[in-house]
């Protein structure tokens, strides 16, 4: 019978300030795939299984608590897809406005359609010299560019399918 697969997934950790450095080189050492956001250098994103992770902070490796989701009372887990976009928004965008001529509508859903966000999804929010696109992580942290409106398309929101018991 084969072994199970492992169920690695991104866990959040709030570590103390100032740690990120000696956290960088202990999780390098573990070859543990890490991300520890400049601008949010507390929040620390690791990408393992949860007992491992829970062993890392549980053993004082890091120092630290975990983020929990507080409608299922486990860790707070993020999605690969959403974790990726989180990544490249910080790393691609860090603070660089881009103007626009043409704004959209507040609250409109819109997809990144060129440049090296290029199929980010997020929420339109209207600014004075742009339109802001918005990643979020399952209500946990946000994010905002300001990119042209020429870089996104609006994203039909699919209506909600009701069905019925027989």
């Amino acid at each position: 019978m084969p072994a199970a697969a492992l169920h690695i997934s991104w866990f959040v950790v709030i570590t103390r300030w100032g740690q990120w450095k000696k956290i960088s080189e202990r999780l390098s050492a573990l070859k543990i795939r890490f991300f520890i956001p400049k601008t949010y250098n507390t929040l620390l994103f690791l990408r393992t299984e949860k007992e491992r992770a829970l062993n890392l902070v549980n053993a004082g490796e890091i120092r630290g608590r975990f983020i929990v989701d507080h409608g299922t009372r486990t860790l707070l887990e993020v999605p690969d897809k959403q974790m990726d976009a989180f990544i490249r928004v910080l790393t691609e965008y860090p603070d660089t406005p881009i103007s626009s001529d043409v704004p959209i509508s507040k609250g409109t859903k819109v997809r990144v359609v060129r440049g090296p966000l290029k199929g980010i999804e997020g929420e339109v929010e209207e600014t004075p010299n742009g339109v802001s696109l918005i990643v979020a992580i399952q209500s946990l942290i946000c994010t905002r560019i300001t990119i042209t409106r020429a870089d996104v398309v609006a994203v039909e929101n699919k209506p909600e399918t009701k069905t019925s018991a027989l």
